[in-house]
């Protein structure tokens, strides 16, 4: 067996483990519903609980105080979001708001400020919503093929998708795991990575996909490394981390960024200190045991 053939069979061996473990999660707890939105919190063994049962039958989302009671790991995104400011979302949330006061009918332009402000803000998050929508239908359209290779999304997705199953088959060999949870219980954080796989060319990755309104050429984040590093961290194997983005605004072949080992541990570096910041600021030390 040689290095490559073990690293792959390594990774199997622990995600047959995490596999097992959430497996077991869902079946304990089969009145536990989970949104569609992007996962927040989750249990020390890695169950998500994005939102909490209320006593009249409805749901609400779950907060730091939920968290401080039931030992809840924050989302890799959570803890990003809560302390870094991501530069390339406040800009496309600008031109959001921008786009929406411009295109507004003149009607409301002649309104009261407040209102007209309003206004704006509604279209603006009617906007991103829907781009968050979308975003979700395609990861959730992504998992379904790794499950059946004969699925065919619905009438909007399946021309990304068409696209997503051409670059996977020129260079996926094989999946590891798809959309599965990983926990960090030294360091006090959780989160659902999208795909770990063995690479034609990359070998062994951790893949995170992103969508993203690119009128030019796809633009990388930083906050990316960051999200993927703290993934990685949780695999015992520390594959390779890659990066691929869909362009949202019409069908086109995905664009693979692999990042180099220094910017992983760069990327790692930065998260872990944001992670810290982040319990520091809230006095909230998450660990396995609930202590």
């Amino acid at each position: 067996m040689n290095t490559k053939q073990k690293k792959i069979k390594d990774t199997l061996d622990a995600f047959k483990v995490i596999k097992e473990r959430n497996d077991a999660n869902d079946k304990a707890d089969l009145v536990l519903t989970v949104p569609t939105a992007p996962a927040h919190w989750y249990r020390a063994d890695g169950q998500p609980l994005h939102t909490i049962d209320m006593t009249n039958g409805g749901e609400r989302n779950t907060t730091l105080r939920d968290a401080r009671k039931m030992n809840l790991f924050p989302s890799v995104t959570t803890v990003l979001k809560d302390v870094l400011v991501n530069y390339g979302v406040q800009k496309w949330l600008r031109n959001t708001l921008l786009e929406s006061a411009y295109t507004l009918p003149e009607s409301f332009r002649l309104a009261a400020f407040a209102n007209y402000k309003l206004k704006v803000e509604e279209e603006a998050e009617e906007f991103g919503a829907k781009a968050r929508d979308f975003g979700s239908k395609v990861h959730e359209a992504i998992d379904c093929y790794h499950l059946n290779k004969s699925y065919v999304a619905d009438a909007e997705i399946e021309p990304y998708l068409a696209e997503y199953r051409k670059w996977f088959e020129e260079n996926i060999i094989s999946v590891i795991s798809s959309e599965e949870t990983v926990v960090n219980h030294d360091t006090g954080y959780a989160g659902r990575m999208d795909l770990v796989a063995d690479h034609r060319e990359h070998g062994l990755c951790v893949i995170d996909f992103k969508t993203q309104r690119a009128k030019g050429s796809v633009k990388f984040y930083d906050t990316w490394l960051y999200q993927l590093g703290a993934y990685r961290e949780c695999i015992p194997s520390q594959p390779n981390c890659l990066s691929v983005a869909m362009n949202s605004i019409a069908p086109a072949a995905p664009v693979e960024k692999l990042w180099s080992a220094q910017e992983v541990k760069t990327g790692w570096d930065v998260f872990r200190r944001v992670c810290e910041i982040w319990q520091l600021q809230r006095g909230y030390f998450p660990t396995e045991e609930g202590t």
